[in-house]
């Protein structure tokens, strides 16, 4: 089951993690059997919040230095400790305390700048998860038996593994408590902790809660599902498809015990304050010079022996045929919506063309008449910028600037925005500004209006607001939604703002051209339900926040967590109706066919590490590696052996080098195996260099062009060979892949310094 909230807690407690990982070394805490805290009636505050700290960490003596800051959040004092040497600010240790709480603990020393070595975690699983537990029920005893830990990020490349846990109450997850361990893989030393945690919180029983079943049904009144044509574009042939997809209109908490939406966000609003955690180019020119200078035209062979060719000539042509902005500026005189005058001047334009023909303009009779051949040439554009002449800027009551673009060969309006007006206008009338867009839509998208709709909330009363209603509505954004066999086309909409005095202040449309839209035969609702309900569980969790008097109010939720539904299968489905690609986590896949494999600890071993591709349950053992499977596996295995804050080798550099080999085989050799590993490893220049290397077998020829490699391979322990031969055209196994990486990490480990 997903958990939407407790995913994105668990990935932000892992960042942060990371991050603190990233600059911090092993440190040690104090094991004592007993560490609650305890203070005389005469403690401070800040003498509690440091006893608490100093029973459970042990602070290294050369530390010598204090400073603390602290601020009150939610009646809860925040404390942000900090030790270091005298006159130096690394190493520090870094502490944050809320109430009795550790929230942060991190070492920093800026002069230790280690290398990661790709090896293999000398800890198993079991191991890491204990030395975690250890770590937080000393740090915070009262997690004990309230978190569930689960290893989020154990890379080979790094020596560092990431822990994350997660609160648990009556067995169901508290998704705002949550935090964060990183130890060392292979010694087991704390690095860094982190937690977001509610102290005194209590939780309802969930035993008077709805059953999911229940919730089901319950949601199907809350959650209305809209089918729309979704449309997407294949870029490589510019190919549009349309697909039928449900859309959930409803994706807040449900209340666990009334089944009804939650009001836990109002509610903290509400309490007047909350919190679920504590703690292009712009710019007008001036054309007038170059409207008043005569510029002879030169003769079509460009003059001084120049000549155009055929496409430029066609352009060139074009461009006579064009609207000029003059012209433009007349037909927009004559316009009522673009409502131009010669209070205006044209400040700015621009001229050019969509070779895609995908600027969905409305097509004249002529037009639409033209030749298949035609209709693929490019649409031409103007864009003008008009402003209010200077001498009428200071009093001028209307709109000062307008933007307009139009189809260049036409002259079709298809896109209006005003703005700069001052003063104050009357309150909205919505159904004479109703009236006037609908005017609007239909003069300017004449030729598609017929398939569009007025969305309902054109016809909304006009909205006030205040105490006495003194503030209203005084323009709106009227919408028209295209529908193609009675099911709305997403995305595609008509929009025309009108004010008060019944100006259009805006106007521009999207409108999808060549794409065929399938049959309206969807299944229903209760199908599509039945659907969502046999791949999606409701998440079920607490949740809450804090109120301004420091008190905990916590509700137990049902929430679906985000879907789409493809209205013809039932599959859950992208945003555009495409099979959804489910996120397999390849760490806790097990694998049916390995047990009992000699390479059976190795890809298991790797497994663990992130470092295998199988998605399913079938490992394919004997199975030959494919060549990009190889290169992959063995960059996330050999990207270690850099400083931690230094850029490192990425597969994508070296793939285009072997492409052409790649190409030959859809199964690696030996021998390319060899290639791929010299480049790994660094040794790639060294490889190409003639006349210096010999191998001990006897299959590989002095006149090889990858006996460079092969030896580079061959004494760096990565392939050897068997009975004096290489075999370097033999394939390789999954399996074998996976030993031979394996053993090479292993042994590069052990002779490491």
């Amino acid at each position: 089951m997903k958990r939407s909230k407790a995913t994105i807690a668990k990935t932000a407690a892992l960042v942060m993690a990371a991050l603190m990982a990233s600059a911090a070394m092993p440190m040690s805490i104090y094991a004592v059997p007993d560490s609650s805290t305890t203070s005389s009636t005469s403690d401070t505050d800040l003498q509690t919040a440091l006893t608490t700290v100093k029973k459970r960490i042990k602070i290294p003596d050369e530390l010598t230095e204090f400073e603390y800051s602290t601020n009150e959040s939610y009646k809860t004092k925040v404390y942000n400790f900090t030790w270091h040497k005298k006159d130096e600010y690394s190493p520090r240790l870094e502490v944050n305390v809320v109430g009795n709480i550790i929230t942060y603990y991190n070492y920093y020393d800026s002069s230790n700048r280690y290398y990661r070595n790709a090896s293999i975690a000398k800890l198993s699983n079991d191991q890491i998860i204990a030395k975690a537990k250890e770590y937080v029920y000393q740090l915070d005893p009262s997690f004990k038996d309230k978190v569930k830990f689960e290893i989020d990020y154990l890379s080979i490349n790094d020596d560092n593994v990431n822990v994350s846990f997660t609160r648990y109450e009556n067995n169901i997850p508290v998704t705002s408590n949550y935090g964060a361990v990183t130890i060392n893989k292979n010694t087991g030393e704390l690095i860094s902790f982190s937690a977001n945690w509610w102290e005194n919180a209590s939780f309802d029983s969930p035993k008077k809660a709805k059953t999911e079943k229940e919730i089901e049904e319950a949601y199907k009144s809350l959650c209305k599902l809209t089918p729309y044509y979704k449309i997407s574009t294949d870029y490589n042939t510019n190919k549009k498809t349309a697909r039928i997809v449900y859309e959930p209109g409803f994706n807040s908490e449900i209340d666990a015990f009334t089944g009804e939406k939650s009001t836990i966000w109002e509610d903290m609003n509400e309490a007047e304050g909350g919190t679920p955690y504590y703690g292009g180019y712009g710019g007008y020119y001036d054309n007038a010079a170059a409207d008043s200078a005569e510029v002879e035209e030169a003769p079509l062979d460009g003059g001084a022996g120049v000549s155009f060719t055929e496409a430029e000539l066609k352009k060139i042509e074009i461009d006579k045929s064009l609207i000029t902005p003059e012209k433009a500026f007349e037909q927009l005189k004559k316009d009522k919506f673009a409502a131009l005058t010669d209070d205006y001047e044209i400040k700015s334009y621009n001229i050019y063309s969509d070779e895609t023909n995908d600027r969905p303009v409305p097509l004249t009779t002529a037009e639409n008449s033209d030749s298949k051949e035609k209709e693929k040439e490019p649409d031409y554009y103007m864009s003008i910028n008009f402003s209010v002449k200077s001498k009428l800027q200071d009093t001028y009551e209307g709109y000062k600037n307008i933007s307009v673009q139009i189809n260049a060969k036409t002259g079709n309006v298809i896109y209006i925005s005003k703005y700069g007006r001052s003063g104050d206008l009357p309150k909205l009338d919505v159904s004479k500004a109703k009236s006037i867009a609908d005017s609007a839509a239909k003069t300017y998208a004449k030729d598609i209006i017929s398939g569009y709709k007025s969305d309902k909330s054109n016809s909304d009363p006009v909205e006030t607001w205040g105490k006495n209603n003194e503030y209203y509505e005084t323009s709106r954004e009227f919408i028209y939604n295209r529908y193609v066999n009675g099911i709305q086309v997403y995305g595609d909409k008509i929009y025309v703002s009108v004010d008060s005095e019944g100006t259009v202040t805006y106007y521009d449309f999207s409108h999808t051209k060549d794409v065929k839209f399938p049959s309206a035969d969807i299944l229903s609702t209760d199908e599509a339900f039945a659907k969502l309900y046999e791949q999606q569980d409701f998440d079920y969790y607490y949740d809450g926040w804090i109120s301004k008097d420091g008190k905990v109010k916590t509700y137990l939720l049902y929430q679906m967590d985000s879907f789409y539904i493809n209205a013809k299968t039932g599959k859950l489905c992208t945003w555009s109706g495409e099979d959804r690609n489910e996120s397999v986590d390849t760490r806790k896949i097990k694998y049916t066919d390995i047990k009992g494999i000699p390479q059976e600890k190795a890809i298991l071993e790797l497994q663990r590490h992130g470092a295998m591709l199988s998605k399913d349950k079938k490992f394919r053992p004997n199975d030959n590696i494919e060549y990009q499977e190889f290169e992959t596996l063995l960059y996330s295995a050999l990207n270690g052996g850099v400083a931690a804050n230094e850029e490192v080798l990425v597969p994508e550099e070296v793939s285009s080098e072997n492409s052409t080999k790649a190409d030959t085989s859809k199964y690696i050799t030996r021998e390319q195996a060899a290639v791929i590993f010299a480049k790994a490893s660094g040794f790639g220049s060294y490889a190409e260099l003639k006349g210096i290397y010999k191998t001990p077998f006897s299959d590989v020829k002095s006149s090889n062009e990858n006996i460079g490699a092969i030896a580079i391979a061959y004494s760096k322990g990565f392939l050897k060979g068997e009975n004096g031969k290489f075999g370097g055209e033999k394939n390789i196994t999954r399996a074998e892949a996976a030993q031979i990486i394996y053993d090479y990490i292993i042994n590069n480990q052990n002779t490491a310094k």
